[in-house]
């Protein structure tokens, strides 16, 4: 009888508002106005919010403004989570969820719409908008919070699902969906709410197909090695390293190829050859190309030539390295790289100094048997110091980073970032690390906490044995303005 009140005082509260808003909408003039930029606010909810005894099918959610949905599907978490979505729908204010599973007794679930539901004018969102039930007499209220960076690169990775099992297998994370599920924000940090006490597996996938499942070898995951127990306090401060595990023993699933797969493997087998006979009708001349900043070569770095095609034989004794106004000839080395089709010239450049290499025709001879076409002279000059920016750090570890670490016998390695990649790198010696010949612009700095002393960074492990988390990488905030004849020292905390 009570629920039945209930629900009728529900509806006539809804329908006092709806008429309510009908008639300020009359009274109010369409025109200009500041933009509304306020999200909707929740004016009634059939069953309340933190119900208990939850039994309902269909619940209710009445805005003060008309609202739509944004992507809910995707947005929308169930902790725990259900064997089948729950459909929501939205008309006019209100917005109708249904569910299709039947709930587990004596458990608490939150539902977490995140900013799905938005007004339909300016398209406000209600940020992290959530609703709490109860199948029992009680509501949970244990709560876990964390955080989640790209253990390669230092930086927060947002939208990664963070996962918690009550199995505490290894294998479940690929087998089963998670008892809670939580979605990092875009600085990474991630909470659970309303846990029930208990013993669990935490993971963090970043995936593109949402299965919740380890299951691709493309996928990211990070991992705690110990269960995590909950009892009568919150949990803080968990840290996930997120990294993709190379040569991962998670393979797709293998099906058994019918006659039409063989038949269009033959097919492209056929297309292939075909190329290669159009490109050996086609093949170019052989050349030669430097790698130069504007016809200038950088200090003290090898100079860098790109053969068109892969060279079979390289008669470097017939190649002259003429140096300075008179052009004298010296004596320089070379390295080869593996595709035979990149050459380093090896030598100790003399700073704005005019140089000449002059390659004979007969020297070179590519996988074809080709020659250059005629001798080939490549002109450039050196760089000077003053075009280069000298970056040096002194490295401070804070009492926080030394507790997390084994600092006696960890190695710093500083990298110098720009466009995503590593530009320069080094170890830093007794705290401090000096690099010069930089070219100038604009770096991120890194910090490697490279554990085993290789100076580059190693991914984890988890599916082979011993299992083992990624080395961090620490972004320190801020980047560097380096410029030409400038010397920069900053101390750096991590």
């Amino acid at each position: 009888m009570y629920q039945y009140i209930r629900s009728w005082a529900f509806w006539l509260i809804s329908f006092m508002i709806a008429v309510s808003m009908t008639r300020c909408a009359n009274i109010v003039p369409p025109g200009g106005g500041p933009r509304d930029s306020l999200p909707p606010t929740l004016a009634a909810v059939n069953p309340p919010d933190s119900s208990l005894h939850f039994k309902n099918k269909k619940v209710y959610f009445v805005f003060d403004e008309f609202v739509e949905l944004d992507n809910v599907n995707d947005k929308l978490i169930v902790s725990p989570t259900l064997k089948r979505t729950p459909i929501v729908t939205a008309k006019l204010r209100t917005v109708t969820m249904e569910l299709k599973d039947t709930l587990q007794e004596n458990t608490t679930y939150t539902f977490n719409f995140a900013d799905a539901i938005r007004d339909i004018n300016e398209r406000n969102a209600i940020p992290d908008f959530q609703y709490v039930v109860s199948t029992g007499n009680y509501l949970d209220s244990l709560q876990m919070k964390g955080h989640l960076i790209d253990a390669e690169n230092g930086v927060p990775d947002s939208n990664v699902a963070v996962m918690l099992y009550r199995n505490l297998e290894d294998s479940i994370v690929s087998k089963e969906k998670p008892v809670y599920y939580a979605k990092t924000r875009p600085d990474g940090s991630f909470r659970f709410k309303n846990m029930a006490p208990g013993t669990y597996k935490l993971f963090a996938l970043k995936e593109e197909d949402r299965d919740l499942q380890y299951n691709q070898p493309s996928e990211m995951i990070a991992f705690v090695e110990k269960p995590i127990v909950i009892k009568e306090k919150n949990i803080e401060g968990v840290n996930l390293l997120l990294f993709m595990e190379r040569d991962s023993t998670i393979k797709e699933p293998l099906t058994p190829k019918d006659s039409l797969d063989l038949a269009l493997d033959q097919e492209e087998k056929d297309r292939e050859k075909e190329k290669e006979k159009e490109k050996k009708k086609k093949t170019p001349k052989l050349q030669i190309t430097p790698t130069l900043d504007g016809g200038m070569q950088e200090l003290p770095a090898p100079l860098q030539l790109t053969f068109n095609l892969p060279l079979r034989t390289l008669d470097s004794a017939r190649v002259i390295l003429a140096e300075d106004s008179t052009f004298t000839p010296v004596t320089f080395h070379t390295q080869m790289d593996s595709t035979h089709t990149k050459l380093s010239v090896l030598y100790s450049w003399k700073e704005g100094t005019p140089y000449r290499m002059i390659f004979p025709a007969d020297a070179a001879t590519d996988t074809t048997g080709q020659q250059l076409p005629k001798a080939d002279t490549i002109s450039f000059k050196s760089k000077k110091s003053s075009d280069y920016a000298i970056f040096g750090v002194t490295l401070k570890i804070s009492d926080s980073t030394r507790q997390a670490i084994n600092s006696d016998t960890m190695h710093y390695v500083i990298q110098l970032v720009q466009d995503k990649t590593i530009k320069y790198s080094g170890t830093a010696v007794n705290g401090t690390w000096l690099q010069k010949f930089i070219t100038p612009g604009e770096y991120e700095v890194r910090v490697l906490l490279d554990a085993n002393g290789n100076g580059k960074w190693d991914r984890g492990q988890y599916y082979k044995e011993p299992k083992r988390q990624p080395e961090r990488v620490i972004l320190v905030p801020g980047k560097q303005n380096l410029k030409a004849y400038w010397t920069v020292r900053p101390t750096i905390e991590i």
